[in-house]
């Protein structure tokens, strides 16, 4: 069976037509269907457009991290026009003759390179290469707090570095650490068919034999604590688990978390300043937002 698309549909008035067919075109590179409300007059007498009502305008995503950021701006786009109804419908690739690979380009950050396994590149000298094929999972570097989370770890993880991670989605980040040096990675992912994206593309990057991926929820710290601890998942996971996460945490390391809203953040602070560690760095793209952390007595 084929990859997974969505069918976009948006309700159009027929004054909004061109606005909204703008906004829409601008989200789905893959083209625009237009479907005028129409009434079948009969075999010999065609049909007659119905003047004054929604236009339906359809666009195609992929079912996948850049599909899910296309359609959250769109969303974003159309709030302004509340006359518009968005729905979605889901439609294998099997009926839409697109791949979604097409949509799917090389992402720079920082000294990293993450490039899909089908496209051609040739790494610059001193650029790290991080070769991803996300399948089912998230992480292409195509949202937000991926790119937040990759800047992070080119500046916290050193060779040597043993990391934590939660949520590690395609292993983009525990790959982009072991790349960047990192000794020793240990990720959790809940998600099977994740998890096993996330250690096929640890081998075709070589470096299977230093990431490890676990198919469970992160139980508690490990035997050895972490100079780097990450979770790249969300507002109500990164406040759930901070009292494990920072129990993770080696003197001198740093505890990144992502995956949440800039208005989320004071949420997140409350969280974590309680048990003992400072901010020590923010970042933000969009309404996203990346929380560094040190313990107290260090930063």
């Amino acid at each position: 069976m084929g990859g997974l698309w969505y069918e976009i549909t948006a309700e159009v008035p027929p004054p909004l037509s061109e606005v909204v067919a703008a906004l829409m075109r601008e989200a789905a590179p893959g083209g625009l269907a237009l479907e005028e409300p129409i009434d079948i007059l009969g075999p010999e007498e065609g049909y007659a457009v119905r003047i004054g009502e929604p236009i339906a305008m359809r666009a195609y995503l992929p079912a996948s991290e850049l599909g899910a950021v296309l359609t959250q701006r769109l969303r974003e786009a159309l709030a302004a026009y509340p006359e518009v109804e968005l729905t979605a419908r889901p439609l294998y690739e099997q009926d839409w003759a697109v791949s979604w690979r097409e949509f799917f380009g090389p992402v720079l950050v920082g000294r990293i390179a993450i490039v899909p396994t089908w496209v051609e590149y040739e790494a610059s000298p001193g650029e790290i290469l991080v070769r991803i094929d996300p399948g089912q999972a998230f992480g292409t570097g195509h949202h937000e707090t991926t790119r937040l989370c990759l800047a992070a770890l080119d500046e916290a993880v050193r060779p040597g570095t043993r990391m934590l991670e939660v949520g590690a989605g395609s292993g983009i980040l525990s790959i982009a650490a072991a790349r960047l040096g990192a000794d020793r990675v240990e990720a959790f992912e809940i998600d099977p068919i994740a998890a096993d994206v996330a250690r096929a593309n640890c081998e075709a990057n070589g470096v299977a034999d230093r990431v490890t991926i676990t198919s469970s929820g992160f139980a508690g710290p490990p035997a050895s604590p972490a100079n780097t601890v990450i979770a790249n998942v969300s507002a109500r996971t990164d406040v759930e688990l901070a009292e494990p996460l920072a129990a993770s945490l080696a003197p001198g390391g740093r505890l990144i978390v992502s995956g949440f809203l800039t208005s989320d953040r004071a949420e997140v602070l409350a969280a974590y300043e309680p048990l003992g560690l400072q901010t020590v760095n923010e970042r933000e793209e969009h309404d996203w937002m990346l929380l560094e952390f040190a313990h107290s007595t260090e930063a």
